[in-house]
């Protein structure tokens, strides 16, 4: 930290400074009204008027800081005042001289400092109008020319202030003296006149030693001729001496008496001349502000203003002068006919003392009013139309943001149910021929092809609504009991194939010991298979490896990390920053040698930053990448779901379970017959809700499958009129629906429905949903 020296002329400026008279002294609302509007002007944290003195800096006016004094060593102002300008630290913590100031560090936290020294009428710099923020920020020249006019308005009331103490000094019996005495004959301001009436007194003196001297010898005369002729000589100069002395006493007294009134009137001169001097600093400095500015004495009528304020309206040029009360003002039509709302004028003026007025003429003016010591009122006018104007513009294009974002979650919204439809389908219809042993390896083989097609396509489409719930800050996880390595185990088998098809080997390392932790098991896959996807995609020769570790911190909280590494081509240095955006891919050439739509990475990291995790990218141009999953995970029991478990735990093939399936697509209905036919559980279909409704009222059913978009009656109106019927009103209703958007569940719910199953169907999923009925 640099301490701030002392200046060149440091005692002329602290004897400067103490004939001011102003440390220690009580707060001045003149002083404080100023540094209020200089804190909102520019937005500040602090405001302060610090005076510099010896060893500390006292502040006379502060507002957003409780102390009143600290230490010059550590004082920004100690610096500033070294300076003709002002002086601005835009950021504390980029300036070694401040870095590590304990104003810095601890309170009030300084980050952003800006000051203008305040100079006396002799040129000595005795403190700053300084302003303070908690954040960096960047000082224009235009906001150091602001400064400085508000500094220079400042340095005018110091002044005026010090005239004003130097006036109330004189006592009263100088005043009358200076009445008496400044009225006499002209002649008596001469110099010569005074100095001969002095002389003449002294003369007098000399006249009076002469006559008491021979009075003396005439009644002393027996007594002075027994005196030698060295004691008659003593006598006599003692004499002598005795009156000239008291008589050149009285003759300069008289001079300086005399002298009084040209020296009285000479020091009221220059009071005059100083005042004088002092109100066109302060004009001057008034006619320097940006703003319009305005004084209101305490009986509400105009005292100052400046050029500025009749540039703001000039309609007021032959309207507005000195004088004239603010009742006046109000009251005229031309005044009332400037601004949109004029009611604003009546009885809102102390009520709000900083407004923003919408004139007629377009324009917006902020006008902040503050109370003055002596019961006035100093106003600052401001045009803020330009400011105005880009504020509207914002709310505009927020709302047009707003719409194409509704636009764009219907979309997809259409887009998801559309797609997912036929998807159910062929992913439904898959999973019961995948099961069929009676197919030969070849046709198994073109089966789990297509089976991997269509669940790359559904990969893409919940990509896709994934970025969207993420933008939307709607992306949830779910926290249920998963196995780590029954979970890495199954992305790694997934992405095996694809692998092999590559000519790459896929490694995978996992803990010895298997983790049951609590969390969200699909989200922990589809990060894993994003990740290992992008690998293999950017890999041509090599290998890709997977491990797991895992930390213990206490008895039930653990950290894993994944560690997945390739061989590939790597990732150029200046797409580091940008590779984790959405969209953004390493090949973005016409002719990609690689395909996808640039989600995975960006999915990714959001997913682990959602789990409170990190994701660090190592990577070098064709040397390879390392990717680096940290997440934290709280232990749990241990549980296991699978397809042959859920349904042997079901037990549906003894119980002679009745399910009801109301949807209009003949797919779905072809793909949920064949399901519950591999479930051996009994089914009925019925084709819209009407339909729906007359069946679960002529038949008690275990569970009601509802798709909501059908001819005739909606899932949603038929849930409600099936849980009217008290007959029904316990029989589960799950969704079952191509609707997959945030949202939709709660309102479904909210609908009288149980659960909700998304489309196209998963089979563990379902299995688990009926699971929780059918016990």
């Amino acid at each position: 930290m640099d301490k701030p020296q002392p200046t060149i002329d440091e005692a002329n400026r602290l004897k400067a400074l103490l004939e001011l008279n102003l440390l220690d002294t009580s707060p001045e609302e003149q002083f404080d009204h100023m540094t209020r509007f200089v804190q909102a002007y520019f937005n500040v944290s602090i405001c302060l008027v610090s005076l510099v003195d010896k060893n500390r800096q006292w502040f006379k006016s502060k507002q957003g800081l409780e102390a009143c004094e600290t230490g010059r060593a550590e004082s920004f102002c100690g610096h500033a005042i070294h300076s003709s300008d002002v002086f601005v630290v835009e950021d504390t913590l980029e300036d070694q001289r401040f870095a590590d100031n304990p104003l810095v560090l601890d309170g009030p936290k300084i980050r952003f400092y800006a000051g203008f020294p305040l100079q006396t009428a002799g040129g000595h710099r005795i403190g700053t109008l300084c302003i303070i923020d908690t954040k960096p920020r960047q000082f224009s020249y235009s906001d150091k020319q602001h400064l400085q006019d508000f500094g220079k308005v400042i340095e005018g009331l110091i002044r005026q202030r010090s005239a004003e103490i130097a006036t109330d000094k004189q006592s009263s019996f100088t005043q009358r003296l200076i009445s008496l005495l400044t009225k006499p004959s002209p002649l008596w301001t001469h110099r010569t006149v005074a100095f001969s009436i002095s002389l003449i007194v002294l003369a007098f003196s000399m006249f009076l030693a002469i006559q008491t001297d021979n009075q003396h010898v005439i009644s002393q005369a027996d007594i002075i001729e027994h005196l030698t002729p060295d004691e008659s000589i003593n006598d006599a100069w003692w004499h002598y001496t005795l009156y000239i002395f008291a008589g050149g006493c009285l003759a300069t007294l008289m001079y300086f008496l005399l002298r009084l009134p040209a020296n009285l009137r000479k020091m009221l001169h220059i009071l005059s001349v100083n005042q004088v001097r002092n109100e066109r600093r302060f004009r001057d400095a008034i006619e320097a502000l940006a703003d319009g500015f305005i004084i209101f004495d305490n009986e509400q009528k105009v005292a100052v203003y400046n050029q500025n304020f009749i540039s703001l309206y000039p309609e007021l040029a032959d309207i507005v002068h000195e004088g004239i009360s603010y009742q006046e003002l109000r009251k005229n039509a031309t005044v009332r006919s400037l601004v949109k709302q004029p009611d604003f004028l009546d009885d809102l003026r102390k009520q709000q003392p900083e407004r923003i007025i919408e004139f007629n003429d377009g324009r917006w003016i902020k006008m902040v009013e503050r109370p003055m010591r002596d019961g006035g009122i100093v106003g600052f006018h401001t045009d803020i139309t330009e400011l105005k104007r880009k504020e509207l513009q914002l709310i505009e294009a927020r709302q047009k943001a707003e719409t194409a974002n509704v636009v764009k979650s219907k979309f997809l919204a259409n887009v998801s149910h559309e797609v997912r439809t036929p998807l159910n389908g062929i992913i439904g219809l898959l999973d019961v021929l995948v099961d069929d042993e009676e197919l030969n390896s070849q046709q198994q083989f073109y089966l789990t092809t297509i089976q991997d097609s269509s669940n790359s396509l559904l990969q893409i489409l919940n990509d896709i609504l994934d970025v969207s719930k993420m933008e939307a800050g709607k992306l949830t996880l779910v926290s249920e009991p998963f196995n780590l390595t029954a979970t890495l185990q199954s992305a790694c088998s997934l992405m095996n194939t694809n692998a092999d098809a590559s000519g790459l080997s896929l490694s995978l390392s996992l803990p010895k010991q298997e983790l049951s932790l609590l969390g969200d098991p699909g989200r922990i896959r589809q990060l894993v298979l994003n990740l290992l996807s992008n690998a293999i995609k950017f890999t041509k020769v090599g290998s890709i490896n997977l491990t797991a570790t895992y930390d213990v911190v206490s008895d039930t909280q653990v950290n894993v990390t994944i560690t997945i590494t390739d061989t590939g081509i790597g990732i150029p240095e200046t797409m580091l920053n940008h590779i984790l955006e959405p969209f953004t891919q390493v090949d973005n050439s016409a002719i990609k040698h690689s395909s996808g739509t640039g989600l995975g990475l960006a999915i990714s990291n959001n997913l682990v930053k959602l789990m409170q995790g990190t994701l660090t990218i190592n990577s070098q141009e064709q040397s390879g990448t390392e990717i680096i999953i940290g997440i934290p995970f709280t232990l749990a029991k241990p549980a296991e779901y699978n397809s042959a478990t859920l349904i042997s735990n079901l037990n549906l093939r003894d119980r002679n379970v009745k399910i009801l399936l109301a949807d209009d697509d003949k797919t779905n209905q072809l793909v949920m017959q064949a399901m519950c036919d591999k479930l051996q559980c009994n089914i009925d279909i019925v084709n819209d809700g009407i339909e729906a409704v007359e069946a679960a009222k002529k038949l008690k059913y275990d569970v009601i499958l509802m798709d909501i978009y059908m001819p005739r009656m909606d899932g949603i109106t038929a849930s409600t009129l099936i849980r009217a019927d008290s007959l029904c009103q316990t029989t589960p209703i799950i969704a079952f629906t191509a609707n997959a958007m945030e949202g939709d569940k709660k309102r479904f719910m909210d609908a009288g429905m149980d659960d909700y199953v998304s489309k196209p169907i998963n089979k563990v999923h379902f299995l688990q949903t009926l699971s929780k009925f059918l016990r």
